[in-house]
């Protein structure tokens, strides 16, 4: 194995270990947020049997990292990895994702050359699609902002101006870095941009700044470590290398999940947390309306996340729920949040006492985030009294505009706001 190859599987193997110690609660079967398998009547695993299966992966990953051949471990890894991601969708984080997919193709690649193509097409595709996902309205009007206040803050009122003005910086670098990690004389340019771009994440997002979602401090080390680690003065590797695989494989498999599935998450057909959309503001987000019976009897892990917004009633914000138990963003797909209203809906007389409400993705023009429209709020109980079917109501938004009013501790501009009544069009109304 060469050494590029050992010191990023000790990178991998490392920030992974760092994720599941960081997020512990996310793998764990006692817990309050509600486990959304992979299928509909999948056998969950129970207690003890799931702390049995994070230290064995954990075991697996000293072994990824420590052995002077890896192979094998990582196919151990591998498999209780996956056996932990069929147990629940939320834990299909975005950095989640990414080890594994990596930990997979070591296992399966034919030869090191094979796994050193297959880690490029997935950090070349994790760039550009992040890049490409925050080119939205909601990003520029509010991710960024959001982003940038502690920087912001410190600065006069005329240079703030011109920070934020310069939004289209990010998305601009993300995309450019991935285009120059394929062309041999960009190379090392795209290397020394993305390890930039990874420091000022760290410094915005960490201790010394915003203090929030931990998890993904190690993430964005891991990343500045293995770009360096695989493409730093890699010349002799041209764009076709990442880009047309030599034969069917974990190289081939490695560009369709990175680099073709994404653009399926513009059209609904792919995860957004699987496109690189974190921290976009191109994600779903929900809530729950409850009543007062309802959130007397939730659990203390989820009521302490229950506050009454400006029309009186009691919102359950889902983000924040899972942000406070179990350290991680909620995973903004429809089927999760309607399995969480199911859950909660156990504690329900009646099928109106639990309604959810769906937003939808946030309008691509910058420019419609302008709008009148955008500040117009829906009647009071409209959203309530509609005659729904089911066990609880689901009110689907189709766009927010970058609506957001604030939050009470989170990093979430429409990636799960307590100001959810906040929306600039009519519900379309389903039921479950």
């Amino acid at each position: 194995m060469s050494t590029r190859l050992r010191w990023a599987c000790l990178v991998v193997a490392a920030a992974l270990a760092a994720g599941l110690l960081l997020a512990p609660r996310l793998f764990l079967a006692t817990r309050v947020y509600p486990r959304v398998p992979v299928l509909d009547g999948w056998p969950l695993l129970s207690a003890p049997l799931d702390v049995a299966v994070l230290c064995a992966l954990l075991a697996a990953l000293c072994g990824v990292a420590l052995a002077p051949r890896p192979r094998w471990w990582a196919v151990a890894a591998t498999v209780l990895a996956l056996i932990l991601a069929a147990d629940d969708q939320s834990r299909w984080q975005p950095w989640f994702y990414q080890y594994v997919t990596m930990l997979a193709a070591l296992a399966v690649a034919r030869d090191v050359g094979d796994t050193l193509a297959a880690w490029r097409a997935v950090l070349v595709g994790l760039y550009l699609w992040s890049g490409i996902q925050k080119l939205n309205a909601t990003f520029m009007t509010q991710l960024f902002p959001w982003l940038m206040e502690p920087l912001a803050g410190v600065l006069p009122a005329g240079v703030q101006r011109i920070l934020l003005a310069g939004w289209m910086v990010v998305p601009v670098m993300e995309i450019t870095v991935a285009v120059g990690l394929l062309v041999p004389r960009l190379r090392n340019a795209a290397v020394v941009g993305a390890i930039a771009t990874h420091l000022v994440v760290l410094g915005l997002l960490g201790p010394l700044a915003h203090g929030t979602n931990a998890v993904v401090w190690p993430w964005n080390a891991a990343m500045a470590a293995l770009v360096a680690l695989l493409f730093w003065n890699g010349g002799h590797a041209s764009a076709r290398h990442v880009l047309v695989p030599r034969r069917l494989g974990a190289p081939a498999a490695a560009l369709v999940l990175f680099g073709v599935l994404p653009a399926l998450s513009f059209a609904g057909r792919w995860d957004a947390y699987l496109s690189g959309a974190l921290y976009s503001g191109n994600l779903k987000v929900a809530a729950l309306s409850v009543t007062d019976a309802v959130a007397a009897r939730l659990p203390d892990a989820a009521r302490r996340h229950v506050a009454r917004n400006r029309m009186g009633a009691n919102v359950l914000d889902v983000w924040e729920w899972s942000m406070g138990e179990l350290a991680v963003p909620s995973y903004p797909e429809d089927r999760v949040f309607r399995a969480v209203a199911r859950d909660v809906c156990r504690l329900a007389d009646d099928s109106a006492d639990v309604v959810l409400v769906v937003f939808g993705r946030p309008v691509r023009s910058p420019a419609s985030a302008r709008s009148p429209a955008a500040t117009a709020p829906p009647s009071a109980g409209r959203e309530r009294r509609m005659p729904l079917r089911g066990r609880f109501g689901v009110l689907t938004f189709p766009a927010r505009a970058g609506l957001y009013a604030g939050s009470r501790n989170a990093p979430k501009p429409l990636e799960g706001s307590s100001s959810w009544w906040q929306t600039p069009s009519a519900p379309v109304v389903s039921a479950v």
